[in-house]
């Protein structure tokens, strides 16, 4: 997210599989056997100028946040064929980012909001909800843990 839009890669070859994480739990649905990725993990505000962020890796996909409640896949090619023009770009300046370019904001005029919740909804039944539990990243590494994974010291 940012209020300048980044320097952006050529769009990602089609045989590639992107990673959204869940940053908020309203962005998946716990389900039997498998979770169930909602649209509002692929609706777009306003002030997201640069697009919906997405990444090579799961890892890649939560680093920066503190908490994140699992993660989804998509495959590049499903996204690319869509009827509505959206790319799959790499930010040059963060190699490990990469952003959904074209989708209009949820909170735009009243033919973007339509719009973007058409696509919102598309994403989210091609994601595949990979977990809808907590994926570590570097950033909650560094939090205290209730049990240390150093049994010597444990209390």
């Amino acid at each position: 997210m940012g209020t300048t839009p980044p320097r952006l890669g050529e769009p990602l070859a089609d045989e590639e599989t992107v990673y959204r994480a869940f940053s908020a739990e309203g962005y998946r649905k716990r389900g039997s056997g498998s979770g169930k990725v909602r649209p509002k993990a692929f609706s777009r505000p306003i002030d997201h100028v640069d697009g919906i962020s997405v990444a090579r890796t799961p890892e890649e996909a939560v680093s920066g946040l503190e908490r994140n409640f699992g993660y989804c896949s998509i495959n590049v090619g499903q996204i690319h064929r869509l009827p509505y023009g959206i790319e799959v770009r790499p930010d040059l300046d963060d190699p490990g980012h990469l952003l959904l370019c074209n989708i209009p904001a949820i909170n735009g005029t009243d033919s973007e909001r339509e719009m973007a919740t058409v696509i919102a909804g598309v994403l989210s039944r091609l994601a595949v909800c990979e977990s809808c539990d907590h994926f570590p990243s570097k950033k909650s590494e560094d939090l205290p843990q209730l049990f240390p994974k150093d049994p010597a010291t444990r209390s």
